[in-house]
């Protein structure tokens, strides 16, 4: 299944499948127009880049990265991932993760991360398939996401609305 690095021309498209994706999960999404506008100087930024799969595109995934004291590499934090659901059990995720591998690879990012609530079963194996750990690798602990809002703003988009099922 075909793959392509987004550019900022393609954030239309990622935008209406980002608000497709926050609709399916009744998580609270911006306008459209909003969304478009924010994807488009993202993409033109080198700390955030998109991956779209199918030709047209059928779904995305969306990456921040942030430098690290432990390397002189990116952390890639992976927060979305999304095939429309019409799309889902053919591969699409799987070729997003490939992509995204491929990505991180090139661009000599150190680390990943994905957050994924503990209940949520089936992103978990997911992501694990793809070598993924909720285990500290060096320790064997248990790995957690906390978070906090600062601004008391809207809340960002929870793990579990953004990982479950979506990538399958």
């Amino acid at each position: 299944m075909p793959t392509r690095t987004a550019t900022p021309h393609d954030a239309a498209a990622l935008a209406a499948m980002l608000c497709d994706f926050n609709r399916e999960f009744e998580a609270a999404v911006d306008d459209l127009a909003v969304v478009e506008a924010r994807l488009s100087r993202l993409l033109a930024r080198r700390d955030f880049f998109a991956v779209l799969v199918g030709a047209p595109a059928i779904g995305f995934a969306t990456v921040a990265l942030r430098a690290t004291a432990y390397g002189d590499g990116d952390v890639a934090a992976l927060e979305d991932l999304y095939v429309k659901p019409s799309e889902r059990g053919r591969g699409a995720g799987s070729a997003l993760m490939t992509a995204l591998g491929a990505q991180a690879r090139a661009r000599g990012i150190a680390a990943a991360e994905v957050f994924v609530d503990e209940p949520d079963a089936d992103a978990l194996r997911f992501y694990q398939r793809h070598g993924f750990v909720h285990r500290d690798p060096a320790t064997g602990d248990r790995a957690f996401y906390l978070h906090h809002d600062l601004d008391g703003g809207p809340r960002l988009p929870h793990p579990e609305r953004q990982f479950s099922d979506a990538a399958s």
